[in-house]
Formats: C-alpha cells, sequence, structure tokens
C-alpha cells in the first residue's frame, strides 16, 4: 500500500462524516411550504407558477409545493385538511370564505411587520368589484338593463350595490337580520319598479347578451375586460357606483412548521410589483390590494373599461366579516329572486319579513 493510499484510507471516514454532517446542514436549512390556491383555470395556474418560480430563485433554501383548489370542491377540501391535521401552511381565500375559516382560529396572527390589516388573520393580496357595465350604443348604465337569477353566490353580488344606491345598508354592518326591514323592501321595490324591462339570467348569458349588444346594461365583473378586448367591443363603460369590494386573501396556518417561509412567500406574493404582474396577466383578478398606488399607475388608467372598475373599486366596501354569511347568503338571494316577481310593495315586505325569520334563526345557530 502507498503513502497516499494509506492517508486516503485514513481521511476517507471523516471526509465521509464531514459530508454527512453537510447534508444535515443544508437540510435543516431547507424550508418547504406547501401553498393551496383557487387560481385553477389554465392561464391563472400558469401565472401563479411563474410567481412561484421567481420566488424560489431569489429563495433557494425555500421549496414551494402548490396544490390547484376549485371553486366547486375547493371548501370542503379545505375543511377535510384542517380536520385532518394535514392543511396547507399557506390558504388562498375569498374575503367571504375566509370569515368562516377565521373564526375557528385557524390561521397565525398578524402583524404590522409583515402588513398585515383589517385586524384579521390575513393579508389582502388582491381585489376586485363588480361594476356597473353599460353599452353606450344603448344604455347610459341605469336603469339595469339585466338582473342576474338562479346563480348561487352571484345573486347577491350583481344586485347588492343597486340595493345600497337606494338607501339599503343590507351586508353593511351586523347583525344582518337587522337590514331585512321595511326599509330594504323600499329598496328591492325601487329596484323592481326601475326594471321591469330588464333581462333577468344567469351571469353568464347576461355577460354574453352584454357583449352582443343585447342587453344595455348589467353588474358583472373585471373578467368582461379581456372578453371585450377579444371581440373588438369598444362601446363598453363603467358607471361607476359603490359596489361590493370583493378580496382575495393569503392566510398562514397556525400549525405550520415554515411559519418564516410562510411569510417570505406571502409578502413576496402580496408585494405591489408582483401582485401587478399577476393582475395585467388576469384581468378578472382586479387589482393590487394598495389600491392608492394602483390609481396612480398608467397601466390601470389606459383602458377605459379597466379604469372605470378600478374608479368602482376606489368607492366599493367589503362584505360584513361573519361566520355566518354563507349560511345567510341562499336564504337573500331566494329572497331577492322571489321579489323580482313581485306584483307590490305589500308583497316584496311579506317575502322580506320571511326572510328575516329564517336568517335570525342562522344567525343564533
Amino acid at each position: 500500500m502507498t503513502f497516499c493510499s494509506a492517508m486516503l484510507r485514513s481521511a476517507l471516514p471523516l471526509l465521509l462524516m464531514s459530508m454527512a454532517l453537510a447534508g444535515c446542514a443544508d437540510s435543516n436549512d431547507h424550508q418547504v411550504v406547501r401553498f393551496w390556491h383557487f387560481w385553477s383555470e389554465p392561464r391563472q395556474r400558469a401565472v401563479v407558477d411563474s410567481l412561484v418560480a421567481e420566488f424560489e430563485r431569489r429563495n433557494p433554501a425555500i421549496d414551494v409545493e402548490t396544490t390547484v383548489l376549485s371553486w366547486a370542491d375547493g371548501k370542503s377540501k379545505l375543511q377535510l385538511a384542517f380536520n385532518a391535521g394535514t392543511q396547507p401552511d399557506v390558504v388562498h381565500l375569498g374575503g367571504d370564505w375566509f370569515a368562516e375559516f377565521d373564526s375557528a382560529d385557524l390561521f397565525e396572527p398578524t402583524s404590522e411587520e409583515h402588513g398585515m390589516d383589517n385586524g384579521s388573520r390575513a393579508l389582502r393580496w388582491l381585489v376586485n368589484a363588480r361594476a356597473l357595465v353599460y353599452d353606450t350604443r344603448r344604455s347610459t348604465g341605469l336603469p339595469i338593463g339585466g338582473l342576474c337569477v338562479s346563480d348561487p353566490h352571484n345573486v347577491i353580488k350583481r344586485v347588492l350595490p343597486l340595493l345600497w344606491l337606494n338607501g339599503s345598508r343590507l351586508y353593511q354592518r351586523l347583525p344582518i337580520s337587522d337590514d331585512l326591514s321595511d326599509s330594504l323592501a323600499g329598496s328591492i321595490w325601487n329596484v323592481v319598479t326601475s326594471s321591469q324591462a330588464a333581462i333577468r339570467d344567469r351571469s353568464r348569458q347576461l355577460d354574453e347578451q352584454l357583449l352582443r349588444g343585447q342587453v344595455g346594461s348589467v353588474l358583472t365583473g373585471a373578467w368582461i375586460v379581456d372578453l371585450a378586448r377579444q371581440q373588438n367591443n369598444s362601446s363598453l363603460r363603467v358607471h361607476p357606483l359603490a359596489s361590493i369590494l370583493n378580496l382575495d386573501l393569503l392566510a398562514i396556518s397556525k400549525s405550520s412548521t415554515s411559519k418564516s417561509a410562510a411569510r417570505d412567500l406571502v409578502s413576496f406574493l402580496c408585494q405591489y410589483d408582483n401582485a401587478r404582474a399577476f393582475c395585467l396577466s388576469v384581468s378578472d383578478a382586479g387589482f393590487p390590494a394598495d389600491l392608492g398606488t394602483a390609481s396612480q399607475d398608467s397601466v390601470f388608467l389606459r383602458d377605459s373599461l379597466q379604469r372605470g372598475f378600478l374608479q368602482t373599486a376606489l368607492i366599493s366596501v367589503p362584505l360584513v366579516h361573519s361566520s355566518k354569511l354563507l349560511r345567510i347568503e341562499p336564504i337573500v338571494e331566494d329572497m331577492l329572486e322571489r321579489c323580482y316577481g313581485a306584483k307590490s310593495k305589500e308583497q316584496v315586505a311579506a317575502y322580506v319579513r320571511s326572510a328575516r325569520e329564517k336568517v335570525l334563526l342562522a344567525e343564533s345557530r
């Protein structure tokens, strides 16, 4: 055996041990963040993936495992995961769903350091609003040309701004039952009587009819911006009025073992430039949560239709924060659809009183 061979043989155990220790150190320093989100359409998913890839490039010691949820069954999957203790580190939720999960104390308390706001355990990521869009060839916006029916989760969003315009404060304060009153009946009756010629259909059909010029105006979402561009439709405008500010929120699971990395991911996604890039690629995402900066950003001001959605978002407010919101929603939507067919204000008032009794019961549970 040569001298060099003997030296190598004696040094080999030390070399292997140092490599093993180095591997353990790398493993201990490396963090995995599980991120579940609802941007499930191919284009949306691709944009999220690109942002996550950029985050990983900047943070090589963090791996992000993404899971895409659908609006159809994503809520139940999240509930099962939290019940089973297999929940993600970072969760994307809509504002109305978040309140229900938040009531179970599932999320990490927020702090000013990480930009958390609104007194809840989540960070605003993106915001959008239903806006009153009208065809300049047929209408100036009001009276409304299309009322949404038979479309759960959309009936309220597409009529509530009209009720607010007529004096109601429904869904602006708690308890919700307090605003199911004769005053609300008056607001609904005003909408019904001023919209007698309005087409009544589901959301998608109303949007298609608006784009074809078959209906003068509807309350709709920012996705109409891209659809109008694709069809070279330059006749659509927004009549700004106070609407529901829909929130896309990011929250960190209280039981996460990767909280530091999770905070880094949430902060990265919510940084204005990154949220801006997302909104420019996915128009129905709306705008970065920092609406003050967005309102000065020329990229959101060039298109008159998109500018109208921004003006609407700036004067809009979120729905009340309540874990009972989703339980109450179908009661109110059923009431509204009944009221659309009412023959008198007294009949509307009867429907409102009936709904109030049901909502009171839901609020007490």
